[in-house]
Protein backbone atom coordinates (compact mmCIF):
# COMPACT_ATOMS: atom_id res chain seq x y z
CA UNK A 1 0.00 0.00 0.00
CA UNK A 2 2.86 1.93 0.85
CA UNK A 3 4.55 1.50 -2.59
CA UNK A 4 1.68 2.68 -3.94
CA UNK A 5 1.03 5.84 -2.12
CA UNK A 6 4.94 7.17 -3.13
CA UNK A 7 3.77 5.97 -6.34
CA UNK A 8 1.68 8.88 -6.82
CA UNK A 9 3.57 11.19 -5.25
CA UNK A 10 6.35 10.74 -7.21
CA UNK A 11 4.37 11.64 -10.10
CA UNK A 12 3.04 14.69 -8.67
CA UNK A 13 6.40 15.89 -7.76
CA UNK A 14 8.65 18.14 -9.85
CA UNK A 15 11.18 16.08 -11.88
CA UNK A 16 13.88 17.48 -9.62
CA UNK A 17 12.76 16.56 -6.32
CA UNK A 18 11.43 13.27 -7.13
CA UNK A 19 14.69 11.32 -5.76
CA UNK A 20 13.35 11.77 -2.48
CA UNK A 21 10.56 9.46 -2.75
CA UNK A 22 13.05 6.64 -4.03
CA UNK A 23 15.24 7.36 -0.71
CA UNK A 24 15.14 4.99 1.41
CA UNK A 25 16.07 6.48 4.53
CA UNK A 26 13.21 8.77 3.36
CA UNK A 27 10.48 6.58 2.86
CA UNK A 28 11.57 4.26 6.10
CA UNK A 29 11.37 7.34 8.24
CA UNK A 30 8.18 8.65 5.87
CA UNK A 31 6.34 5.06 6.78
CA UNK A 32 7.09 5.37 10.06
CA UNK A 33 5.93 8.64 11.50
CA UNK A 34 2.98 7.75 9.41
CA UNK A 35 2.03 5.06 11.33
CA UNK A 36 2.51 6.89 14.39
CA UNK A 37 0.25 9.37 13.08
CA UNK A 38 -2.42 7.45 12.12
CA UNK A 39 -2.40 5.66 15.49
CA UNK A 40 -2.55 9.24 17.67
CA UNK A 41 -5.03 10.84 15.59
CA UNK A 42 -7.41 8.14 15.60
CA UNK A 43 -7.04 7.44 19.56
CA UNK A 44 -7.13 11.48 19.95
CA UNK A 45 -10.53 11.34 18.31
CA UNK A 46 -12.03 8.63 19.61
CA UNK A 47 -11.09 9.44 23.11
CA UNK A 48 -11.74 13.23 23.06
CA UNK A 49 -15.34 12.31 21.52
CA UNK A 50 -15.92 9.93 24.00
CA UNK A 51 -14.21 11.99 26.54
CA UNK A 52 -16.79 14.78 25.62
CA UNK A 53 -19.79 12.89 26.14
CA UNK A 54 -18.66 11.50 29.36
CA UNK A 55 -17.95 14.86 30.90
CA UNK A 56 -21.52 15.66 29.95
CA UNK A 57 -22.53 12.63 31.95
CA UNK A 58 -20.87 13.36 34.96
CA UNK A 59 -20.94 16.88 34.94
CA UNK A 60 -18.44 19.74 36.04
CA UNK A 61 -17.84 18.68 39.45
CA UNK A 62 -17.90 14.62 38.89
CA UNK A 63 -15.89 15.27 35.50
CA UNK A 64 -13.50 17.32 37.78
CA UNK A 65 -13.00 14.72 40.74
CA UNK A 66 -11.77 12.41 37.51
CA UNK A 67 -9.11 15.21 36.39
CA UNK A 68 -7.97 15.68 39.85
CA UNK A 69 -7.05 11.80 40.53
CA UNK A 70 -4.92 11.95 37.75
CA UNK A 71 -3.31 14.97 38.36
CA UNK A 72 -2.65 14.25 41.98
CA UNK A 73 -0.87 10.66 40.85
CA UNK A 74 0.72 12.06 37.94
CA UNK A 75 2.67 14.69 40.28
CA UNK A 76 4.61 10.85 41.14
CA UNK A 77 4.47 9.56 37.99
CA UNK A 78 8.22 10.37 37.08
CA UNK A 79 9.48 7.86 39.85
CA UNK A 80 7.78 5.60 37.86
CA UNK A 81 9.80 6.26 34.60
CA UNK A 82 12.77 7.12 36.34
CA UNK A 83 13.66 8.84 33.51
CA UNK A 84 15.05 5.74 31.39
CA UNK A 85 12.95 5.97 28.40
CA UNK A 86 15.10 8.98 26.45
CA UNK A 87 18.35 6.77 27.68
CA UNK A 88 16.59 3.52 26.14
CA UNK A 89 15.99 4.76 22.70
CA UNK A 90 19.66 6.60 22.69
CA UNK A 91 21.14 3.60 23.75
CA UNK A 92 19.31 0.80 21.84
CA UNK A 93 19.57 3.42 18.42
CA UNK A 94 23.56 3.39 18.75
CA UNK A 95 24.08 -0.14 20.61
CA UNK A 96 21.38 -2.27 19.04
CA UNK A 97 23.58 -5.75 19.95
CA UNK A 98 22.89 -5.25 23.66
CA UNK A 99 18.75 -5.09 23.46
CA UNK A 100 18.20 -7.58 25.74
CA UNK A 101 20.58 -6.22 28.61
CA UNK A 102 19.16 -2.72 28.01
CA UNK A 103 15.52 -3.93 27.74
CA UNK A 104 15.83 -6.15 30.42
CA UNK A 105 17.84 -3.69 32.69
CA UNK A 106 15.12 -0.74 32.37
CA UNK A 107 12.29 -3.21 32.67
CA UNK A 108 13.44 -3.84 36.21
CA UNK A 109 14.13 -0.34 37.07
CA UNK A 110 10.84 1.01 35.56
CA UNK A 111 9.12 -1.96 38.29
CA UNK A 112 10.69 -0.67 40.77
CA UNK A 113 10.13 2.66 40.39
CA UNK A 114 6.41 2.14 39.89
CA UNK A 115 6.03 0.29 43.24
CA UNK A 116 7.88 3.05 44.89
CA UNK A 117 5.54 5.31 42.88
CA UNK A 118 2.37 3.92 44.26
CA UNK A 119 3.50 3.80 47.74
CA UNK A 120 4.60 7.51 47.88
CA UNK A 121 1.32 8.06 46.28
CA UNK A 122 -0.79 6.39 48.96
CA UNK A 123 1.31 7.94 51.61
CA UNK A 124 0.43 11.41 50.21
CA UNK A 125 -3.28 10.56 49.45
CA UNK A 126 -3.85 9.68 52.98
CA UNK A 127 -1.47 12.94 54.16
CA UNK A 128 -2.91 15.67 51.97
CA UNK A 129 -6.61 14.61 50.78
CA UNK A 130 -9.39 15.03 53.41
CA UNK A 131 -12.02 13.18 51.30
CA UNK A 132 -11.89 9.12 51.78
CA UNK A 133 -13.88 9.23 48.15
CA UNK A 134 -10.73 11.23 46.34
CA UNK A 135 -7.96 9.03 48.50
CA UNK A 136 -9.43 6.12 46.78
CA UNK A 137 -9.94 6.69 43.51
CA UNK A 138 -5.85 8.29 43.46
CA UNK A 139 -4.74 4.93 45.10
CA UNK A 140 -6.76 3.07 42.44
CA UNK A 141 -5.41 4.91 39.45
CA UNK A 142 -1.69 4.94 40.54
CA UNK A 143 -1.67 0.79 40.36
CA UNK A 144 -1.19 1.85 36.44
CA UNK A 145 2.41 3.05 37.49
CA UNK A 146 3.26 -0.98 37.72
CA UNK A 147 1.93 -1.73 34.57
CA UNK A 148 3.61 0.80 32.53
CA UNK A 149 7.24 -0.82 33.15
CA UNK A 150 6.08 -3.27 30.29
CA UNK A 151 6.59 -0.36 28.18
CA UNK A 152 10.02 -0.55 27.21
CA UNK A 153 8.67 -2.71 24.82
CA UNK A 154 7.32 1.04 22.80
CA UNK A 155 11.09 2.63 23.00
CA UNK A 156 12.57 -0.59 21.62
CA UNK A 157 10.11 0.00 18.39
CA UNK A 158 10.57 3.28 18.70
CA UNK A 159 14.25 3.06 18.33
CA UNK A 160 14.05 0.78 16.01
CA UNK A 161 11.19 2.48 13.96
CA UNK A 162 8.08 0.69 13.85
CA UNK A 163 5.95 2.54 14.82
CA UNK A 164 3.44 0.30 13.79
CA UNK A 165 3.72 -1.96 16.31
CA UNK A 166 3.17 0.77 18.82
CA UNK A 167 -0.03 2.56 16.96
CA UNK A 168 -1.68 -0.57 16.93
CA UNK A 169 -1.46 -1.03 19.91
CA UNK A 170 -2.33 2.15 20.98
CA UNK A 171 -5.38 1.82 19.12
CA UNK A 172 -6.76 -1.43 20.40
CA UNK A 173 -6.14 -0.08 23.71
CA UNK A 174 -7.87 3.24 22.64
CA UNK A 175 -10.81 0.93 21.23
CA UNK A 176 -11.06 -1.22 24.61
CA UNK A 177 -11.14 1.61 27.21
CA UNK A 178 -13.45 3.37 25.33
CA UNK A 179 -15.86 0.86 24.52
CA UNK A 180 -15.83 0.08 28.85
CA UNK A 181 -16.62 4.01 28.70
CA UNK A 182 -19.85 3.56 26.48
CA UNK A 183 -21.16 0.66 28.41
CA UNK A 184 -20.61 2.51 31.35
CA UNK A 185 -21.87 5.43 30.22
CA UNK A 186 -25.29 3.84 28.93
CA UNK A 187 -25.71 1.62 32.32
CA UNK A 188 -25.47 5.32 34.23
CA UNK A 189 -22.40 3.38 36.49
CA UNK A 190 -21.25 4.92 39.39
CA UNK A 191 -17.78 7.17 39.29
CA UNK A 192 -15.73 4.62 40.61
CA UNK A 193 -16.14 2.22 37.84
CA UNK A 194 -14.51 5.56 35.33
CA UNK A 195 -12.09 5.47 37.09
CA UNK A 196 -10.99 1.83 36.97
CA UNK A 197 -11.47 2.29 32.98
CA UNK A 198 -8.74 4.92 33.46
CA UNK A 199 -6.54 2.79 35.15
CA UNK A 200 -6.70 0.05 33.02
CA UNK A 201 -5.93 1.57 29.87
CA UNK A 202 -2.47 1.12 30.58
CA UNK A 203 -3.12 -2.74 31.19
CA UNK A 204 -4.55 -2.77 27.90
CA UNK A 205 -1.48 -1.06 26.07
CA UNK A 206 0.57 -3.56 28.14
CA UNK A 207 -0.76 -6.94 26.93
CA UNK A 208 -0.90 -5.51 23.05
CA UNK A 209 2.63 -4.31 23.55
CA UNK A 210 3.62 -7.94 24.73
CA UNK A 211 1.25 -9.48 22.01
CA UNK A 212 3.31 -7.71 19.35
CA UNK A 213 6.96 -8.22 20.83
CA UNK A 214 6.42 -11.83 20.65
CA UNK A 215 5.20 -11.71 17.21
CA UNK A 216 8.66 -10.36 16.28
CA UNK A 217 9.87 -13.41 17.22
CA UNK A 218 11.64 -12.03 20.69
CA UNK A 219 10.90 -13.12 24.20
CA UNK A 220 10.94 -11.76 27.57
CA UNK A 221 13.16 -14.70 28.84
CA UNK A 222 15.96 -13.40 27.11
CA UNK A 223 15.67 -10.23 29.23
CA UNK A 224 18.79 -9.88 31.07
CA UNK A 225 19.35 -7.45 34.39
CA UNK A 226 23.03 -5.87 33.90
CA UNK A 227 23.55 -3.87 37.81
CA UNK A 228 26.49 -1.72 36.04
CA UNK A 229 24.72 -1.00 33.44
CA UNK A 230 21.49 0.36 35.57
CA UNK A 231 24.23 2.24 37.40
CA UNK A 232 24.96 3.39 33.93
CA UNK A 233 21.12 4.03 33.59
CA UNK A 234 20.40 5.70 36.22
CA UNK A 235 23.32 8.00 36.44
CA UNK A 236 22.56 9.31 32.71
CA UNK A 237 18.97 9.40 33.63
CA UNK A 238 19.03 11.59 36.95
CA UNK A 239 18.41 14.73 35.25
CA UNK A 240 15.48 13.49 32.86
CA UNK A 241 13.60 12.04 36.11
CA UNK A 242 13.90 15.52 37.51
CA UNK A 243 13.07 16.82 34.42
CA UNK A 244 10.01 14.79 33.78
CA UNK A 245 9.48 15.59 37.50
CA UNK A 246 9.28 19.33 36.91
CA UNK A 247 7.85 18.94 33.69
CA UNK A 248 4.61 17.15 34.83
CA UNK A 249 4.02 19.49 38.09
CA UNK A 250 4.80 22.51 35.07
CA UNK A 251 1.54 20.94 33.27
CA UNK A 252 -0.69 19.97 36.11
CA UNK A 253 -0.15 21.54 38.68
CA UNK A 254 -2.88 24.35 37.99
CA UNK A 255 -5.37 21.60 37.97
CA UNK A 256 -4.34 20.30 41.67
CA UNK A 257 -4.35 23.81 42.80
CA UNK A 258 -7.76 24.23 41.46
CA UNK A 259 -9.35 21.25 42.81
CA UNK A 260 -7.84 22.50 46.43
CA UNK A 261 -8.35 26.55 46.20
CA UNK A 262 -12.07 26.20 44.34
CA UNK A 263 -13.18 22.57 44.22
CA UNK A 264 -13.71 19.99 41.85
CA UNK A 265 -16.20 21.63 40.00
CA UNK A 266 -13.99 24.58 38.76
CA UNK A 267 -11.37 21.29 37.99
CA UNK A 268 -14.06 20.55 35.80
CA UNK A 269 -14.78 23.34 33.57
CA UNK A 270 -10.59 23.69 33.26
CA UNK A 271 -10.36 20.58 32.47
CA UNK A 272 -12.30 20.71 29.54
CA UNK A 273 -11.14 23.82 28.18
CA UNK A 274 -7.63 21.83 28.60
CA UNK A 275 -8.59 19.00 26.73
CA UNK A 276 -9.51 21.01 23.65
CA UNK A 277 -6.46 23.33 23.78
CA UNK A 278 -4.15 19.82 24.26
CA UNK A 279 -5.79 17.58 21.60
CA UNK A 280 -2.82 19.12 19.79
CA UNK A 281 -0.15 18.28 21.32
CA UNK A 282 0.24 14.76 19.84
CA UNK A 283 1.81 16.61 16.62
CA UNK A 284 4.96 17.46 18.44
CA UNK A 285 5.37 14.17 20.29
CA UNK A 286 4.84 12.05 17.09
CA UNK A 287 7.29 13.88 15.27
CA UNK A 288 10.19 14.16 18.22
CA UNK A 289 9.72 10.49 18.38
CA UNK A 290 9.47 9.51 15.35
CA UNK A 291 12.41 11.83 14.37
CA UNK A 292 14.54 11.51 17.06
CA UNK A 293 16.62 8.67 15.69
CA UNK A 294 17.15 10.37 12.29
CA UNK A 295 18.18 14.04 14.19
CA UNK A 296 21.08 11.80 16.17
CA UNK A 297 22.45 9.79 13.20
CA UNK A 298 22.52 13.19 11.10
CA UNK A 299 25.31 14.48 13.35
CA UNK A 300 27.40 11.54 12.09
CA UNK A 301 27.24 12.87 8.54
CA UNK A 302 27.72 16.45 9.67
CA UNK A 303 27.21 19.42 11.88
CA UNK A 304 25.78 21.46 8.73
CA UNK A 305 23.16 18.76 8.07
CA UNK A 306 22.45 18.48 12.11
CA UNK A 307 21.82 22.59 11.78
CA UNK A 308 19.76 22.49 8.91
CA UNK A 309 17.33 19.56 10.57
CA UNK A 310 16.77 21.41 13.55
CA UNK A 311 16.05 24.87 11.61
CA UNK A 312 13.11 22.70 9.68
CA UNK A 313 12.32 21.00 12.47
CA UNK A 314 11.69 24.56 14.50
CA UNK A 315 10.23 26.42 11.63
CA UNK A 316 7.70 23.26 11.37
CA UNK A 317 6.53 23.69 15.14
CA UNK A 318 6.37 27.36 15.12
CA UNK A 319 3.67 27.65 11.99
CA UNK A 320 1.85 24.33 13.60
CA UNK A 321 1.53 25.98 16.75
CA UNK A 322 0.12 29.26 15.53
CA UNK A 323 -2.26 27.67 13.30
CA UNK A 324 -3.45 25.92 15.52
CA UNK A 325 -3.84 28.55 18.24
CA UNK A 326 -5.57 31.01 15.93
CA UNK A 327 -8.31 28.22 14.22
CA UNK A 328 -8.82 27.27 18.24
CA UNK A 329 -9.65 30.93 19.25
CA UNK A 330 -11.96 31.86 17.05
CA UNK A 331 -13.78 28.35 17.09
CA UNK A 332 -13.73 28.07 20.63
CA UNK A 333 -17.53 29.08 21.75
CA UNK A 334 -19.58 26.61 19.18
CA UNK A 335 -16.96 23.76 19.48
CA UNK A 336 -17.17 23.50 23.27
CA UNK A 337 -20.50 24.28 23.61
CA UNK A 338 -21.61 21.42 21.00
CA UNK A 339 -19.23 19.37 22.67
CA UNK A 340 -19.40 19.17 26.31
CA UNK A 341 -23.04 21.00 26.49
CA UNK A 342 -24.13 24.45 28.50
CA UNK A 343 -22.71 23.61 31.49
CA UNK A 344 -19.05 24.12 30.27
CA UNK A 345 -20.25 27.60 28.61
CA UNK A 346 -17.41 29.10 31.03
CA UNK A 347 -14.57 27.04 29.60
CA UNK A 348 -14.73 28.59 26.45
CA UNK A 349 -13.02 32.00 27.84
CA UNK A 350 -10.36 29.30 29.12
CA UNK A 351 -9.91 27.88 26.38
CA UNK A 352 -9.05 31.19 23.98
CA UNK A 353 -6.13 31.97 26.59
CA UNK A 354 -4.72 28.23 27.28
CA UNK A 355 -4.63 27.04 23.42
CA UNK A 356 -2.07 30.07 22.77
CA UNK A 357 0.34 27.84 25.63
CA UNK A 358 0.92 25.29 23.16
CA UNK A 359 2.88 27.84 20.79
CA UNK A 360 5.78 28.10 23.41
CA UNK A 361 5.60 24.42 24.51
CA UNK A 362 5.52 23.20 20.69
CA UNK A 363 8.79 25.10 20.27
CA UNK A 364 10.33 23.36 23.85
CA UNK A 365 9.44 20.68 23.00
CA UNK A 366 11.75 21.16 19.49
CA UNK A 367 14.44 23.25 21.28
CA UNK A 368 14.52 19.76 23.47
CA UNK A 369 15.39 17.44 20.89
CA UNK A 370 18.83 19.61 20.47
CA UNK A 371 19.63 19.20 24.31
CA UNK A 372 18.73 15.71 24.11
CA UNK A 373 20.94 14.88 21.25
CA UNK A 374 23.80 16.81 23.03
CA UNK A 375 23.30 15.28 26.12
CA UNK A 376 22.77 18.07 28.01
CA UNK A 377 20.31 16.44 29.87
CA UNK A 378 20.95 19.25 32.90
CA UNK A 379 20.06 22.05 30.93
CA UNK A 380 16.89 20.23 29.78
CA UNK A 381 15.95 19.84 33.59
CA UNK A 382 17.06 23.65 34.99
CA UNK A 383 14.69 24.85 32.16
CA UNK A 384 11.53 22.77 33.63
CA UNK A 385 12.66 23.73 37.17
CA UNK A 386 12.83 27.18 36.85
CA UNK A 387 9.10 26.97 34.54
CA UNK A 388 7.49 25.12 37.28
CA UNK A 389 8.66 27.36 40.27
CA UNK A 390 7.33 29.95 37.68
CA UNK A 391 4.05 28.48 37.08
CA UNK A 392 2.96 27.24 40.80
CA UNK A 393 3.63 31.07 41.75
CA UNK A 394 1.67 32.37 39.31
CA UNK A 395 -0.79 30.06 39.97
CA UNK A 396 -1.11 30.84 43.44
CA UNK A 397 -1.36 34.57 43.10
CA UNK A 398 -3.21 34.21 39.57
CA UNK A 399 -5.86 31.68 40.96
CA UNK A 400 -6.90 33.75 44.48
CA UNK A 401 -7.15 37.03 42.35
CA UNK A 402 -8.40 35.84 39.42
CA UNK A 403 -9.85 32.46 39.42
CA UNK A 404 -9.76 30.13 36.32
CA UNK A 405 -8.72 32.63 34.15
CA UNK A 406 -5.85 33.29 36.29
CA UNK A 407 -4.81 29.80 35.96
CA UNK A 408 -5.07 29.86 32.36
CA UNK A 409 -3.05 33.13 32.34
CA UNK A 410 -0.54 31.36 34.55
CA UNK A 411 0.21 28.62 32.50
CA UNK A 412 0.39 30.59 28.95
CA UNK A 413 3.03 32.71 30.78
CA UNK A 414 5.05 29.90 32.18
CA UNK A 415 4.71 27.68 29.09
CA UNK A 416 6.05 30.93 26.86
CA UNK A 417 9.00 31.06 28.91
CA UNK A 418 10.21 27.72 28.72
CA UNK A 419 11.83 27.75 25.27
CA UNK A 420 13.51 31.13 26.16
CA UNK A 421 15.13 29.53 28.97
CA UNK A 422 16.20 26.40 26.94
CA UNK A 423 17.74 28.29 24.25
CA UNK A 424 19.47 30.61 27.21
CA UNK A 425 21.26 27.50 28.31
CA UNK A 426 24.68 27.36 26.94
CA UNK A 427 27.09 24.66 26.74
CA UNK A 428 29.73 24.84 29.45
Amino acid sequence: MLDKLFLQLEKITPARYRWVWNHEGFRRYFANTGWMFFGQIFSLILSFFIGAWLARYLGPTNYGIINYTVAFAGLFGFIATLGVDAILVRELVKNPEKRDELMGTSFVLKLIGGVVALLLVTVAAFAFETSTLNRLFIIIFSFGFITQSVNVIYHYFQAEVRAKYNSLSQLAATIATNVLKIVFILVEADLVWIIIIFAADSVWQTLFFLYYYKRQGLKLSTWKFNKSLAKQILAGSKYLMLSAAAAFVLFKIDQVMIGRLLGEGAVGLYAAAAKFGEIWYFLPGILCASLFPAIINSRTVSETLFKQRLINFYTLMFVISILIATATSVLARPVVLLLFGQDYAASVGLLQIYVWSGVGLFMAWAIQQRLTAEDRMKAISNAYLVAMVINVILNYFFITRFGLTGAAWATLIAYSLLPVMMMGRKRR
